[in-house]
């Protein structure tokens, strides 16, 4: 089961991974350079104004949680703050920290932006390699990281939300292939689908059968056809 998050404690944590790669000579942070970044306007979605009570309970709680260390650091007079992402799932490349950060601190998005709002964190060559990824995010047997959310009207692009506050609502019952396999499934794993043309081929779900009164009528309408037919072909074939 995924370590839960509040939205404060999200923004925490996707704070210090994002100052760890993007400017890891300044990290780990002090605790005004933490509030700093959580509360800067940019990269932010949404904005928020952290007050120093608010942080220090995020970050209380996340040192219970072993996502956060507070540590001294040999030439500073402050305690400075390190993350432990690695203890909130397993599975960490480059790629896939990059898109879950991003997702913490800026909200649901599309592929298209995580590949751009990346480009500091990770490198995606593609639109399709990000939606790949968070493709498979999304089907891992156990404890999808993110889900995909239906398509809003007027947009090209599904966004995806990540699941460490819970579950989405509304997105439960909503199928997400993965590359790895020819299913499709949903976030919790519990529906599959077999996606056309994959190895296999069938689907999951019989073919509904027609009811028999409807047979019944379906064939005498062919056979009243058929007799038409072969009247229609004799007064053709037979001179006049």
């Amino acid at each position: 089961m995924l370590i839960q998050l509040s939205a404060v404690e999200a923004r925490i944590l996707g704070a210090l991974v994002e100052k760890s790669i993007t400017t890891p000579e300044q990290y780990p942070l002090s605790f005004n350079a933490l509030i700093n970044a959580c509360n800067q306007k940019s990269s932010r979605d949404p904005v928020m104004s952290l007050d120093t009570d608010t942080a220090g309970r995020g970050v209380a709680s996340l040192i219970e949680k072993k996502l956060v260390e507070r540590r001294s650091v040999p030439g500073s007079r402050v305690p400075k703050f390190m993350h432990h992402f690695e203890n909130l799932f397993s599975g960490g490349t480059p790629q896939v920290i990059g898109a879950v950060c991003a997702l913490l601190l800026r909200g649901p998005q599309t592929p298209g932006q995580i590949k751009t709002r990346t480009d500091r964190l990770c490198v995606f060559n593609s639109t399709a390699e990000a939606e790949g990824l968070l493709q498979d995010l999304c089907a891992r047997k156990e404890d999808p990281l993110v889900v995909r959310l239906p398509r809003r009207t007027g947009h090209k692009e599904s966004r995806y939300q990540h699941l460490f506050s819970g579950p989405v609502a509304g997105a439960a019952s909503f199928a997400v292939p993965s590359r790895s396999s020819g299913t499709m499934e949903t976030p919790e794993g519990r529906d599959e689908l077999r996606v056309p043309g994959s190895a296999g081929g069938a689907s999951a779900a019989p073919q509904a059968s027609a009811p028999p009164d409807r047979l019944s009528r379906l064939e005498k309408r062919v056979e009243a056809l058929e007799l038409l037919f072969k009247t229609i072909e004799k007064r053709v074939v037979e001179p006049s």
